[in-house]
């Protein structure tokens, strides 16, 4: 059961990773214009930084567990 959430886990931060916006200012800026994009992107880093937290913690975990049987 664990290794299914461990495997979620890890697509979901593959794609949380892969929709961030880039950091460039290539169009002037203009993603900071809008709130909502600013809040998107803050809402978006929230999770992501979350499921880094969960993925090591289910590896670390893993690591142990199949170490022991």
């Amino acid at each position: 059961m664990i290794q299914v959430v461990w495997t979620f886990t890890s697509i979901a931060l593959i794609f949380a990773i892969m929709i961030h916006n880039p950091k460039s200012k290539g169009m002037g800026g203009q993603n900071q214009l809008f709130a909502s994009t600013r809040s998107a992107e803050a809402n978006l880093n929230k999770v992501t930084w979350g499921l880094i937290g969960t993925f090591f913690s289910l590896t670390t975990y893993l690591a142990i567990y199949n170490r022991i049987d």
